[in-house]
């Protein structure tokens, strides 16, 4: 078990029998486990799930009277890890399961790292689809172009880092700050990554720590390449949040130009791909409004 380690799980109507599973895979690899739930329906039983006595002094419980976001949940989780004398953090979904020996190789190669004399921000495992078989690659950023990198051995550097799985040491938070949490969610982990890396950290990926981890609702084969699909409620926020990034003054030009360029083809691939293209249409353009306008947090539309 790692020392001074905690995990922040944020949770929102989680699969409790998957949540337990969860803790009790990082009960074995950390010294605290922190859940921030999101007002889930179910936080009763998250509470009688993890008021057993094998969880008592390691797996501290807070419970949003609302729910704020996930930023805001992330921040929760990682004020009260570092009120126990954490030094290090681990971001989860409460989704995600870890495996035998994760956090070890996260902090062995994040030493290695450091040692041999880059500044690390942050580093994270490689992830995998385990119902599709896909293996997402590692995105590094060269001007507008991708970098899509497959690491085997040793570690790579990444423009940024999927928060659920990623190791931050509190001392980078400190520096750099916590989650953004006007973006309520998506987006928060990338403009987290580029403040990072605007401070001169390097962030890195490495193939020794791997992770089940499923990005959107859904994916599909668009054109031979594999896409997120995600609710319509989800986009307001994905195009809003994509339009603050662009406005972002530390945000690369590069990715800019290419948020800009790929907005107006998700929208065309959505459209086609939605079976819902009402609602779609309808929080799409809410979205880029609100990001234009500056309208920040929860979304208050609901159709």
């Amino acid at each position: 078990m790692a020392n001074r380690i905690s995990a922040v799980i944020v949770t929102y109507h989680p699969e409790l029998k998957k949540l337990k599973e969860q803790v009790d895979r990082l009960v074995k690899q950390v010294q605290y486990v922190v859940i921030v739930d999101n007002n889930s329906a179910n936080a009763n039983e998250i509470a009688e799930v993890f008021s057993e006595a094998i969880y008592a002094g390691v797996v501290n419980l807070y419970y949003n009277g609302e729910n704020k976001g996930l930023g805001y949940a992330q921040n929760k989780g990682i004020s009260i890890a570092v009120s126990l004398g954490t030094l290090y953090v681990l971001l989860l979904d409460d989704d995600s399961l870890i495996e035998e020996n994760f956090v070890d190789n996260l902090i062995s190669e994040y030493n290695h790292l450091t040692n041999n004399g880059k500044k690390v921000g942050a580093i994270g495992p490689v992830y995998y689809n385990e119902e599709t078989g896909e293996k997402y690659p590692i995105t590094k950023y060269i001007g507008p172009l991708i970098d899509r990198r497959h690491p085997e051995d040793v570690a790579v550097e990444a423009t940024f880092l999927i928060a659920s799985g990623c190791l931050i040491p509190v001392e980078v938070l400190n520096n750099v700050g916590l989650m953004n949490e006007d973006f309520f969610i998506d987006y928060i982990d990338v403009e987290w990554s580029f403040r990072a890396i605007s401070k001169g950290y390097r962030l890195y990926a490495t193939p020794k720590a791997q992770m089940n981890h499923i990005i959107g609702e859904r994916r599909a084969n668009v054109f031979g390449r594999k896409i997120s699909i995600h609710s319509p409620l989800r986009k307001y926020y994905l195009f809003r949040n994509s339009i603050f990034m662009i406005k972002c003054p530390y945000i690369s030009f590069g990715y800019k130009v290419r948020e800009i360029i790929f907005n107006f083809l998700r929208f065309i691939t959505y459209m086609i791909l939605t079976d819902d293209k009402k609602r779609y249409i309808r929080y799409a353009f809410l979205g880029y409004k609100d990001g234009f306008v500056g309208k920040k947090g929860r979304c208050t539309y609901n159709f």
